[in-house]
């Protein structure tokens, strides 16, 4: 027995659910949830049923899925998706780019949105999370994420461990919100609980995938400075030959001089007052480089960056630019 999509069904409302036996009104059902498809059955055409529970959630659509008898299903490249197959009990075996995977409550399978796919056996009382992600939110949230443009589409493997890690709780987040369907008044509807659920599934998605972009996006990036510290790092940069003290500081950042220099060490590695001698010696390099040896002097320029003890600016200056000031002035570097 077979069904093969005829004309275009209207849209989905943002909650569907539907009871069938009839296999041409599942292939229906099935082509107006997800894709146009075809549709096959296997073995137990006598006990055919199929249920969806579906829910649309921003980008996302998530439907809990079952056919009592085993089935087959084709459908094109899907252009505009991707596609998450995550088996709650079962099995079902599929192929897509030469690909062939069998997704269990263990392994999930994913399709890009290139690619015809064959679902070539799905299992009699399987129940499956199809889950439907719009390409532009997959592939703007790793932009956003990364930082930077991505190629499209991502090259996202074929399979996905639910065991453990971010893919046990992509496993979670698909079945809370599966859980959501039948509420009368679902959380997920209220912007507020909804928006941040669908970005942390893509999220977690797309932690837990093998992709092109993977060890990029896992890799640990800089800490995030706060604004206290910003706000004295460019009040040094400003004007460096300020005579600052270390309360100074303080009073700039609106915090305890304990609390500044503990956050310096946390993200600059250094003290403030050790950062503010760098920022002058680099000022002080600057100036000597360009100066002309027979109008300019060391003394004049060291004090004119702020530095008043001559002797341990010119050791400051050689441990950081291995010459002593007076030869960056006569030689220009």
């Amino acid at each position: 027995m077979e069904y093969s999509p005829g004309t275009a069904t209207p849209s989905l409302p943002w909650r569907f659910s539907t009871r069938t036996l009839d296999l041409d009104e599942a292939g229906e059902q099935g082509a107006r949830t997800y894709y146009p498809l075809r549709l096959g059955v296997l073995r137990g055409a006598e006990q055919f049923m199929m249920s969806i529970d579906a829910m649309q959630l921003g980008p996302i659509l998530v439907g809990n899925c079952r056919f009592d008898a085993d089935i087959t299903m084709d459908f094109a490249e899907l252009h505009k998706f991707y596609h998450l197959n995550i088996p709650l009990s079962g099995h079902l075996t599929s192929k897509n780019l030469g690909n062939e995977v069998t997704a269990t409550p263990q392994q999930a399978v994913l399709y890009g949105p290139t690619g015809d796919v064959r679902l070539s056996h799905w299992r009699a009382r399987s129940r499956i999370l199809c889950i439907k992600i719009r390409r532009d939110a997959l592939e703007g949230e790793l932009e956003r994420l990364l930082q930077r443009p991505v190629r499209s589409p991502i090259d996202l493997a074929p399979s996905l461990d639910l065991t453990q890690g971010y893919g046990r709780i992509l496993r979670e987040l698909a079945c809370m919100l599966a859980g959501q369907i039948g509420h009368e008044e679902p959380l997920t509807r209220q912007e507020l609980i909804g928006t941040p659920l669908w970005h942390s599934m893509i999220t977690h998605l797309l932690a837990a995938a093998d992709h092109n972009y993977h060890d990029e996006l896992l890799a640990p990036g800089p800490p995030c400075r706060p604004p206290v510290l910003d706000r004295v790092v460019e009040a040094m940069r400003a004007a460096p030959q300020t005579p600052f003290t270390a309360a100074d500081l303080a009073e700039i950042a609106g915090v305890g001089i304990r609390t500044l220099q503990a956050a310096f060490r946390a993200h600059l590695d250094i003290s403030p007052m050790a950062y503010l001698r760098n920022v002058r010696l680099e000022r002080v390099h600057a100036e000597l480089i360009a100066a002309d040896p027979s109008g300019a002097s060391v003394t004049e320029v060291a004090y004119r960056w702020g530095f008043t003890h001559l002797g341990r600016f010119a050791r400051a200056y050689r441990q950081r630019y291995g010459v002593p000031p007076s030869r960056t002035l006569l030689s220009g570097s």
